[in-house]
């Protein structure tokens, strides 16, 4: 009995074992498709001896707390801390989806109990999209990111419909591989099944991807990588007007009569202004000369900015700050900044933000924020957000850019937004130097290609330190610069001003499937109670 048990730790470690491998840059997400099998063996397995819930928990946590660090661990390049809350968090709410999974099969059916597996697990990626102090990094359907052969149908379910895949496939292989009926008949019908849950998501995905015409007129894209160290260089010893100055340089030397776009990395002036006062600001006028020089070109460069507000405005944001004790607030926000020749400026205000670091977590204990919380940059008091995704028009042309800045690139629905707003290309600026040479900025890479495909939109991603690239609508990277590699791109992109199913609809799945959860929480918790009280049998 007890080397059944330790067993099962074992088996749990292959589990976070194989998750973080279909992370790993050099393997296949189609790991992925077997990952989970382990995990649902310990289930079954701890139901069969009829142990309870918090055993199950117990068991499978340390796969999950490994998947994290295999997946994650590189968030301690900026707090050992925050990357240590990170792991636990995530494999904590991991680890309660089977618990209350297990809960569900020992009070109903074996039935309910996968289904309810299957639907709470997309029930938390569905809440890791909407709560700010949760991420969506690691939702299941992300780790098919870098197999973009396999996942041309995310245009109409999003990447909620590749963890529908995953957890199904590694369900048909688990009662392949665990089924106490092995007659000829059972085991022809089980593998027949699992073969058709391969093969025909995946045939529907090659088609489509070698059937699929790339839309629209085009317009041509400069990328600027300047490369700027942000520990040592771009905060401290390298002034920000000569940061500028060097980036608009790479910019003029590749100008061409066909050039409609410049695009800067975020936060590539990080020397805060107030944008009333944006026409006489020092960097605009910079940006000005180059583009005065240069007619029907529209630069898009990442800056912080600040607005002002008085204490008597009905959209004086709750966390704006006081000027000393004057009625006067500020507002500092991570900003996309258009800049169009004939002195037309635009903001865009990064919305999706980084929690403790670009949002302030205000209920946590100063000690604890301390120590969880780097510091990157960031505000005291955190940034400012908008509630409407703004789209860039292009003066010249019909071009329509979505500024999606960084972080923002990991929600796909969110992003969805700027789409039915109109744009029909998506530039994402980012600083992915914080993370040095890790997996992030590779992870941070795939969602890009993912977005792409969901919405039939061609790419231009600007990095400070890299991996600055052009995608087309099928995820492809046509150009891009390495890591570390400072330098210029330049590139012409399809235009598409069709609609997907994704970017109409969102994240539909999950949706329904909340709705689904909660009907198997009242059977479970309610109903079934209710009727066994009900039963003559019972008294």
């Amino acid at each position: 009995m007890n080397r059944m048990k330790n067993r099962l730790w074992l088996v749990s470690l292959l589990g976070g074992i194989l998750c973080g491998l279909a992370w790993y840059d050099k393997a296949t997400g189609l790991i992925m498709l077997i990952a989970l099998v382990p995990f649902l063996y310990i289930f079954q397995l701890t139901r069969k001896k009829d142990e309870s819930p918090n055993m199950l928990f117990i068991r499978v946590l340390p796969g999950f707390i490994l998947y994290n660090i295999l997946t994650i661990s590189w968030l301690r390049n900026a707090s050992i801390a925050g990357a240590i809350y990170a792991v636990m968090a995530n494999a904590f709410l991991m680890a309660s989806v089977f618990w209350i999974a297990s809960i569900i099969y020992r009070r109903s059916s074996s039935f309910l109990g996968y289904i309810s597996l299957i639907s709470f697990w997309i029930i938390l990626e569905h809440i890791n999209t909407r709560v700010s102090i949760l991420t969506p990094w690691l939702n299941l359907g992300n780790a098919l990111g870098k197999d973009i052969l396999f996942i041309q149908w995310y245009d109409i379910t999003g990447v909620t419909g590749g963890t529908l895949w995953i957890f199904l496939y590694n369900l048909s292989l688990f009662f392949l591989l665990f089924s106490p009926d092995k007659t000829r008949k059972s085991l022809l019908r089980q593998v027949m099944i699992l073969l058709l849950l391969f093969f025909i998501p995946s045939g529907i995905s090659f088609y489509r991807y070698f059937k699929y015409d790339q839309n629209g007129e085009k317009a041509e894209f400069i990328l600027i990588q300047p490369n700027i160290d942000p520990y040592n260089e771009k905060f401290s010893g390298y002034p920000f007007e000569i940061q500028l100055r060097d980036m608009l340089r790479l910019a003029e030397k590749n100008i061409n009569d066909d050039t409609d776009w410049i695009i800067l990395p975020e936060t590539a002036i990080d020397d805060p202004f107030y944008e009333e006062n944006v026409l006489e600001n020092k960097y605009y006028l910079m940006i000005d000369s180059l583009l005065g020089d240069n007619s029907g070109i529209s630069l898009i460069a990442g800056a912080t900015t600040m607005r002002l507000f008085h204490e008597s405005d009905k959209d004086l944001p709750p966390g704006a700050s006081r000027i000393s004790n004057s009625r006067v607030y500020y507002e500092v926000y991570n900003s996309a900044m258009q800049v169009n020749p004939g002195s037309d400026v635009h903001f865009y205000h990064k919305s999706k933000l980084v929690p403790g670091i670009e949002k302030r977590i205000r209920a946590l204990p100063k000690f604890i924020k301390d120590k969880i919380i780097p510091d990157l940059g960031g505000t005291m008091t955190g940034y400012g957000l908008q509630d409407e995704r703004t789209v860039f028009l292009h003066p010249d042309s019909i071009a329509r850019a979505a500024p999606v800045i960084c972080y923002e690139s990991v929600y796909g629905e969110f992003v969805t937004e700027y789409i039915r707003n109109g744009s029909n290309v998506i530039v994402i600026i980012t600083n992915d130097g914080w993370w040095e040479n890790t997996a992030g900025y590779k992870q941070h890479l795939m969602f890009a290609r993912i977005r792409a495909i969901e919405n039939r939109r061609a790419v231009a991603r600007a990095a400070n330190t890299g991996i600055s690239c052009f995608i087309d609508q099928k995820g492809r990277i046509i150009k891009q610069l390495g890591w570390w590699e400072k330098g210029v791109l330049s590139q012409s992109l399809n235009l598409n001003n069709e609609m997907t199913f994704y970017s109409s609809n969102g994240d539909f799945i999950s949706r329904y499937v909340s709705i689904f959860g909660v009907f198997i929480l009242v059977i479970t918790f309610i109903a079934a109670p209710i009727r066994k009280l009900r039963d003559p049998y019972n008294f």
